[in-house]
């Protein structure tokens, strides 16, 4: 059954369709949730809560085509509550946000999964504004129309504010991408420094010379 069938039907009260929206929707629901929230268990509450007013509000959805829309605005609306409600709505600081990872490997030589880890770490750091359209177009891959509905703002308006999210979240990762490479570098300096300077400790000519001048050995 594709999606608009399926849809059509859920909207008739076929509650197997329903079981076929949610298996389709929850991974990326949560998935949003989670990136909202930084929290498994209350992304799992808001999920659940999120398919529980679609379940019920079925008769609000007045376009089959604007269901993904619908949905994620309902999701995106539970997940602000919750972050009012712990009092998140302006993330970590600036000054706290690089130490939010630390790296033991360079970032271009990490796995592609650590570095997807690594750059969601930083979308906690984000206002609930910057991190939810960054989420709903580049995790979600939603166009800038759906994310305008979501938002309830214009495409334009989507546009701006997704360049100045991307812009602070680069900000933020390149504070740290810099700070670890200052560190390797500086390790480097010291292991040079501890090693013997060939010219003074290991240079074998000089170590002759001062055989012969010890034995009194003659040129």
């Amino acid at each position: 059954m594709n999606e608009y069938t399926l849809i059509e039907s859920f909207q008739a009260g076929d509650e197997f369709a329903f079981v076929g929206i949610y298996n389709r929707y929850k991974g990326p629901v949560f998935s949003f949730c989670y990136k909202m929230l930084h929290d498994s268990d209350s992304a799992e509450d808001v999920m659940q809560e999120t398919f529980l007013r679609i379940y019920e509000n079925r008769d609000r959805l007045i376009k089959t085509s604007a269901f993904k829309s619908w949905l994620f605005t309902i999701a995106r609306n539970q997940c602000l509550n919750s972050i009012r409600k712990n009092g998140k709505l302006e993330g970590f600081s600036d000054e706290n946000a690089e130490y939010i990872v630390t790296l033991d490997t360079p970032f271009s030589e990490m796995e592609k999964s650590d570095q997807v880890e690594f750059v969601t770490h930083f979308l906690n750091s984000l206002k609930p504004d910057y991190r939810e359209i960054l989420i709903l177009r580049e995790y979600q891959n939603l166009t800038y129309e759906e994310i305008g509905a979501i938002t309830r703002t214009s495409v334009s308006a989507v546009k701006s504010r997704l360049f100045k999210a991307r812009k602070k979240l680069a900000g933020l990762m390149e504070s740290v991408l810099e700070k670890e490479q200052t560190t390797i570098v500086q390790k480097k300096l010291k292991i040079s420094e501890a090693a013997p300077r060939q010219s003074e400790a290991a240079d074998p000519f000089k170590i002759g010379e001062a055989i012969k001048k010890g034995k009194g050995i003659k040129n």
